[in-house]
């Protein structure tokens, strides 16, 4: 079916796609119902642009041969640029139903008036401009290249094409659009019928409000401004908020009289011939299949795969269908002969299905327009098999059963009946399969740091098949590979090494496969070997918030790619078969407002595999859906599945492998440790870096990266040995210096780190990590002024970090400057209401001034914004359990918990909120259990404090030492180890509790409900 293109305006000597009935341009006056625009006495301001279109000029007038559209445009050419763009005036026409007629092509070239008519004729051409995309349009093109055109000159054109209607004849319909790509000094449309003649009228934004007006014996709408701007949208805004400017004008009372119009074009296309050889393939299908549907099925594969596609838009043929047997007998078609063709074989089946017309690209608010032959660009077969409604689109490719059919995106559909049709919605459920599956295989069976074979697969479904395939198809082979490799983030520990295609014609799948490399990227903490899953975290895909030149479509809804379902599988082949592995992150499912999220995750036969899926709800998002999805996305914790190696794994033969040092140089056995150190073996990375340091001893490099890999090992005393050689080495080197600062704060000797700091800070001024680490060092040294001035400097250069923030008011709370900080907090809280910095320092100072209505109050406000925050949560079910708020309290705690399902780390930061506060400790401590299985510092520290709170205080004890067995220079154990030491009755408590304080001096905040009940403990 023809595509009436909309008018955007872009230069003024280019003639509008519209149609005529006659084979050459004939030269005629200007017609007398023309109102004439005058040249304006406002000359603008030359600009950059290589054309300047002074005006444009659109009158349309309705009479009873049909419509005549008469256009003028006048441009100014500014640039050598703009010369090359105007050197051609083009008129295009549909010989079998337009004629055009040239009424001005003239030069104005300050006080003279050139016509290039005078001695040039427009020479016609006949072109099929895509021809190379099967389309035959029949359209014919006048050219004139005005000769002695000059940068300067002002080029106007006036043309107006007469349209008769054709096969449409007697209705009578126009569509156009002021949305333009570039600034019109003065922009006119208007548009005229007798006032007995039944046309309607509809403008969209912002000329929604202008009504038509009697003028003598006609109707008359009319616009006419000034200064027309250039629209610009958001990529994601639906279509209908961009069809501005939209004027629309037609006769039709309504959608069931452009249904009946059509309905006798399309039954007589259907009829099939006596003796067609249709029927034989009709009988061969039904003889073949036995329900309806496989047949409806095969009956749309035979038109989509024997029948080649090519738009035929000549003559009548732009909305008259080409006979089915014809159609068979070509074999080719367009979107109308093939859905006659469908039809055909379907009634022939006994199956019901009608011909119905679609907007591939405007249908977004079809509904609320005027019914327009114009809005339709395409045409499809509605069919109702059991009950059940099938869309089935004849110019399609691969489709194979019905049950696949995804119905498509078009948003409305009008019917094509002889007693008429409404437009009916093109219902969208969210998708059952997917569009897209990403598979990422490692095959890890001989080792956790082996060099493992990796397979990447991008499998491609329905529609998406068809069209990656004819995309790669046309790509060279070696450019392909370019952009296959590409789409795999491959870095220093993965490799590409092979790539290809294949296509499944029976499952219509496309995939697209690579073979390579990959080393996995393990951690090593205290828990063990721990590895995240890529792409296993549940995030909602949100639009960027609207701003600067978008900042007017702030509060319109964003478009939503729907129905689409998209599948990343990460799977990995384990050592030992799996013996002793363990997946952390359970299985989840979001729905948010517009997507469902489902992450399923298993250990089967020896293989760790874990399933995202991404399935589509709905066309868009109102802005306030995006918006509270964006601020989930910005707070909530988003955690990907980590796979846990077991705590005895023995290196395998492969493993070993790449410690041996070989034949490596200083520089790439360094490089071969960074590697290490980043997939998490700081063990290995410090064997590899010995071996460099044996090569070169005085290696500065080489003994910076072995006390980072030291660290790692928690060895701290290796690592300042270490950095105190590098500086040695070099006492410029601002990182070892930073290296020393970091260890004497970690063991609590802050005037030392303060020293290597400042040291660091005079070497490099900007190094983030010297300011903040002597912003702390100051801090508990109880040098708070020193500590203010630093993390204030720290905030200043580094506003989007929160950790200036962070310090500035812990040591405004210890200078007691309250209303700065408070002033601070709500600043920062009117700008951000999720800022968690802000809400923690508030929350904080609410539990000693009683001020826990206004606390609530700011958690409320946050989790309005962010509802999926589970650290808010956890923060307000905190809060309300200081308040003596147990209900509430319970029932935010439950929300995380159910949140966490499983994971060890939110369930270590629910078991050390109840802990801290001290409420439902026996559930705090099953949280707890559940966390601490993980075998991480961290989490035994929160199990520590739960059973400490419960007053077992031997267990308490025992369990602060599991966890600093793990991590000496926690501070939070060592105070509460020193708590239980003293509970039950031993001295050396008071040695733990010292050195708590020397490493963090605010140590004791965390234990003041175990200290209220038990006063005799505080220190």
């Amino acid at each position: 079916m023809v595509m009436w293109r909309l008018a955007v305006i872009a230069a003024v000597w280019l003639i509008p796609a519209t149609f005529a009935a006659a084979q050459e341009v004939e030269r005629a006056p200007t017609p007398a119902w023309v109102l004439p625009m005058p040249h304006s006495d406002r000359t603008p301001a030359a600009d950059d642009a290589p054309i300047r279109l002074l005006a444009s000029d659109q009158q349309v007038r309705f009479e009873a041969d049909g419509v005549h559209n008469y256009t003028l445009r006048r441009s100014r050419i500014q640039t050598s640029q703009g010369l090359s763009y105007a050197s051609v005036v083009n008129a295009v026409w549909n010989p079998s139903r337009e004629s055009v007629q040239v009424h001005a092509v003239r030069i104005i070239r300050g006080d003279q008036v050139i016509d290039p008519l005078e001695g040039q004729t427009f020479e016609v051409l006949r072109r099929e401009n895509n021809l190379e995309q099967s389309m035959l349009d029949g359209t014919l093109t006048a050219t004139l290249q005005p000769r002695d055109l000059r940068v300067g000159d002002i080029l106007e054109t006036a043309f107006t094409i007469h349209d008769k209607g054709g096969v449409l004849a007697p209705h009578r319909e126009f569509l156009t659009s002021g949305a333009s790509a570039t600034t019109i000094d003065r922009y006119r449309l208007r548009v005229s019928w007798p006032e007995g003649q039944p046309v309607r009228a509809q403008v969209t934004a912002p000329w929604a409000d202008i009504q038509t007006r009697r003028v003598g014996r006609d109707r008359v709408f009319e616009v006419d401004v000034a200064d027309l701007a250039p629209d610009r949208f958001p990529s994601d805004l639906p279509t209908r908020f961009q069809l501005v400017r939209m004027a629309q004008f037609t006769d039709f009372q309504g959608w069931a009289d452009l249904s009946r119009l059509m309905a006798p074009l399309y039954a007589e296309s259907a009829r099939l011939e006596d003796g067609s050889p249709l029927q034989a393939e009709i009988e061969r299908i039904r003889a073949a299949y036995s329900s309806d549907a496989e047949r409806a099925a095969a009956a749309l594969r035979l038109v989509q795969d024997q029948v080649r596609y090519v738009a035929l838009s000549m003559g009548s043929g732009g909305y008259v269908p080409v006979a089915a047997d014809e159609v068979w007998r070509s074999p080719f078609g367009d979107c109308k002969g093939k859905t006659a063709l469908l039809m055909a074989l379907l009634k022939g089946l006994g199956i019901h299905a009608e011909a119905v017309l679609v907007s591939t690209q405007l249908g977004d608010g079809l509904s609320d327009r005027l019914p327009l032959v114009s809005w339709f660009d395409h045409v499809i077969v509605r069919a109702e098999i059991d009950g059940q409604t099938y869309w089935m689109d004849g110019t399609g490719n691969g489709d194979r059963a019905l049950a696949d059919l995804t119905p498509p995106g078009y948003r409305w559909a009008l019917p094509v009946r002889e007693d008429g049709a409404d437009l009916v919605p093109i219902e969208q459920p969210a998708p059952l399969t997917p569009n897209l599956t990403a598979t990422v295989e490692v095959d890890a069976s001989a080792g956790l740091d082996a060099e493992a074979p990796m397979v990447v697969t991008f499998a491609y479904a329905g529609d998406m098949a068809v069209a990656m395939r004819s995309q790669v198809g046309a790509i060279p082979r070696d450019q392909l590979e370019a952009m296959m490799t590409s789409m795999v983030d491959a870095d220093d520990t993965s490799t590409i090494d092979a790539v290809e295609t294949r296509y499944d014609d029976d499952a219509n799948v496309f995939r697209m496969v690579m073979r390579g490399k990959t080393r996995l990227a393990w951690i090593n903490n205290t828990g063990g070997r721990l590895m995240s899953l890529d792409g296993t975290a549940l995030v909602t895909p949100t639009g960027e918030e609207r701003r600067g030149l978008f900042a007017a479509f702030k509060d319109h809804p964003y478009a939503i790619s729907h129905p689409f379902m998209s599948r990343s599988i990460f799977r990995v082949a384990l050592p030992n078969d799996g013996q002793g592995f363990r997946l952390e992150g359970g299985d989840q499912t979001i729905e948010d407002t517009g997507f469902r999220l489902t992450r399923v995750s298993r250990i089967e036969q020896g293989v760790a595999e874990s399933v995202v899926t991404q399935t589509s709800l709905t066309h868009e998002m109102s802005a306030a859906d995006m918006a509270a999805a964006r601020r989930r996305g910005e707070t909530s914790t988003t955690v990907a599945v980590r796979l846990r190696a077991p705590a005895g794994y023995s290196a395998t033969a492969a493993d070993r492998a790449r410690l041996e040092a070989g034949d490596s140089d200083v520089e790439d056995l360094i490089k071969r440790a960074e590697q290490l150190a980043q997939v998490g073996d700081s063990a290995g990375a410090t064997m590899l870096l010995e071996s460099a340091l044996e090569r070169s001893p005085d290696n500065s490099d080489a003994l910076k990266a072995r006390a980072a890999a030291r660290l790692g090992m928690r060895d701290y005393a290796g690592a300042a040995a270490d950095y105190d050689r590098a500086v040695d080495l070099d006492p410029a080197d601002a990182d070892a210096i930073v290296g020393q600062g970091w260890i004497a704060r970690v063991q609590g000797r802050h005037a030392d780190a303060v020293v290597s700091y400042s040291v660091a800070l005079r070497l490099d001024p900007n190094n983030v990590e010297a300011l903040s680490g002597r912003g702390s060092s100051y801090y508990h040294l109880g040098r708070w002024d020193r500590s203010l001035a630093d993390y204030r400097a720290l905030k200043s250069a580094y506003p989007a970090s929160g950790v200036g923030l962070y310090g500035e008011l812990r040591a405004l709370r210890r200078l007691q400057r309250n209303d700065e900080a408070r002033t601070l907090i709500q600043v920062r809280l009117q700008a951000e209401p999720t800022d968690a910095t802000a809400l923690t320092a508030m929350v904080r100072a609410a539990r000693g001034a009683d001020s826990a209505p206004e606390a609530l109050a700011a958690l409320d406000a946050a989790l309005d914004a962010a509802p999926d925050a589970d650290a808010l949560l956890s923060l307000r079910a905190e809060t309300r359990a200081f308040a003596g708020d147990d209900a509430g309290a319970r029932e935010d705690y439950a929300t995380v918990r159910r949140w966490a399902a499983g994971d060890p780390a939110l369930l270590n930061n629910l078991c050390w909120s109840q802990a801290v506060s001290g409420f439902d400790l026996e559930r705090a401590l099953a949280d707890c259990e559940a966390a601490a299985a993980s075998g991480e510092a961290a989490s035994l520290d929160s199990r520590a404090m739960a059973l400490l709170q419960l007053e077992r205080f031997e267990d308490a004890r025992a369990a602060y030492g599991e966890a600093l067995a793990l991590e000496p220079y926690q501070s939070a154990s060592l105070f509460g180890q020193g708590l239980a030491r003293r509970a039950l009755g031993d001295d050396a408590g008071a040695e733990d509790i010292r050195r708590a304080i020397a490493i963090d001096i605010d140590a004791a905040e965390d234990f003041e409900v175990l200290l209220e009940r038990h006063p005799e403990l505080r220190p």
